[in-house]
């Protein structure tokens, strides 16, 4: 099975154990256009990861086309990216957010 490394934001964590979460990832086409492609990621176990926090995982890809209906009824399909048995290669915490200067406290 093929090998992947993707490195994004956490946008959600799920599961029974936090064993899973939903990783954002962002990257520039050729032509300069900013794009987003989410990942699935699937985890052994727990690793607590928070929302927003910027992380590279390694581990197995699985893609799957998936078939859907977008707001209007107009069906489609979208391939559905997972990484399976993944490692936490790289953490970074969020940058806390700073309060703003004019409050009165």
């Amino acid at each position: 099975m093929a090998q992947v490394k993707v490195t994004g934001k956490v946008n959600k964590v799920f599961g029974a154990s936090n064993q899973g979460l939903s990783l954002v990832e962002s990257y520039k086409s050729a032509t300069g256009e900013d794009y987003t492609r989410t990942w699935t990621v699937w985890f052994a176990v727990s690793h607590n990861l928070a929302v927003d926090t910027e992380v590279t995982v390694t581990g197995q890809l699985s893609a799957k086309i998936e078939d859907f209906e977008d707001k209007t009824g107009k069906p489609g399909r979208k391939v559905k990216l997972d990484v399976n048995n993944a490692v936490v290669a790289e953490s970074a915490k969020p940058a806390p957010v700073a309060a703003p200067a004019d409050l009165p406290f």
